[in-house]
């Protein structure tokens, strides 16, 4: 959590310590210890704040990041943390295993990402270097997990203090909702039905080469995506789709998710499509048909951090009415209703 509350100080038992450290989520805790060499110091502490994730919206018992740290005036210990996990057992309090302690003649930085870099499948690799450059190779998108990065620059040594890490979405969050109209309900025989929908045309892997400064900057995170990740990969089909709903689930008024999935921030192509199979009788016999041209909607960009949300309508007389995108909270599409025929 974002929050910090009365700086208190204690002297722990140093095995506790040398085995691992937990730490407070909602207050800013100083752990004083001894190091190996002796002399007292204080421990290097993470506090992440409360973070928005597509699926949850805090972090739960078992969520690991990896960290990485490094101070200068450099030295022969000057890579401080090299991927190590820091872990949680409940969502509020954070360890690591070692140790490692704030040096006051040295000026530190760290990098985070999300989920740990060992959690990525065994065909990804991940690191962020002393000049803060984070390389992500071969992420599948196709998995679902939240890639998040973090960063937390010039620290001083002689101010310890809990490191805030603020996660940052490197990834962009697409959902797809089936809805009827109010105006057809009471319709006797119109019973508006998904049978099924599918998402493709994109690609499921990219990798990522992007500098710290590039987190809060939407433009630098669209080009700092390679997709996809070779050059032999071929985009997902209708045989092979990124994505896929399979019903039958009747649409509503207020709205039936029917896939949320997280994409790499790109120009769309006019290859990604929405497939639908749907029908409108009592019984659901008579099924229908559409592929929707995403690019057509309109919208031409996914960016990073941002919520996309395709909304269509399925009407009395068996067209599909799409609404234009909407874009998280942070701003509303504009234009009229896109009808597919």
């Amino acid at each position: 959590m974002n929050r910090t509350g009365n700086t208190t100080r204690y002297k722990p038992c140093r095995a506790l310590l040398a085995a691992i450290l937990l730490l407070s989520g909602c207050t800013e805790t100083l752990v004083r210890g001894t190091d190996e060499s002796g002399e007292a110091g204080e421990i290097i502490a993470f506090r992440p704040p409360a973070r928005s994730r597509a699926v949850e919206e805090t972090f739960v018992a078992g969520d690991v990041f990896s960290v990485w740290g490094y101070y200068t005036p450099t030295d022969a210990a000057s890579t401080v943390f090299d991927a190590t996990s820091v872990s949680t057992p409940d969502g509020s309090r954070w360890s690591y295993h070692g140790a490692r302690y704030w040096k006051a003649d040295k000026t530190y930085d760290f990098y985070a990402l999300y989920p740990a870099a060992d959690r990525l499948g065994a065909a990804v690799s991940a690191d962020f270097d002393a000049a803060g450059r984070l390389s992500v190779a071969r992420f599948d998108a196709g998995q679902g997990a939240d890639l998040m990065a973090a960063v937390a620059q010039d620290f001083a040594g002689s101010d310890a203090r809990q490191v805030p890490l603020t996660f940052k979405h490197l990834l962009a969050r697409i959902e797809v909702v089936a809805k009827r109209s109010a105006t057809t309900e009471g319709i006797v025989d119109f019973n508006p039905v998904v049978h099924s929908a599918k998402l493709h045309g994109m690609y499921r892997t990219g990798s990522l080469s992007m500098a710290a400064d590039d987190l809060t900057d939407g433009e630098a995170l669209l080009a700092a995506w390679s997709i996809p990740s070779d050059a032999g990969e071929s985009p997902t089909d209708a045989n092979t789709p990124f994505s896929q709903f399979a019903g039958p689930v009747a649409a509503t008024v207020d709205g039936v998710p029917l896939m949320e999935v997280l994409l790499f921030p790109q120009r769309l192509s006019g290859e990604y499509r929405l497939d639908l199979i749907y029908s409108t009788d009592t019984g659901g016999a008579e099924t229908k048909s559409a592929s929707i041209q995403l690019t057509s909607l309109p919208l031409t960009v996914w960016e990073a951090g941002k919520r996309y949300r395709y909304t269509f309508t399925l009407s009395e007389d068996d067209r599909i009415l799409f609404e234009p995108p909407t874009v998280n909270a942070w701003s509303d599409a504009v234009g009229g209703i896109t009808i597919v025929e």
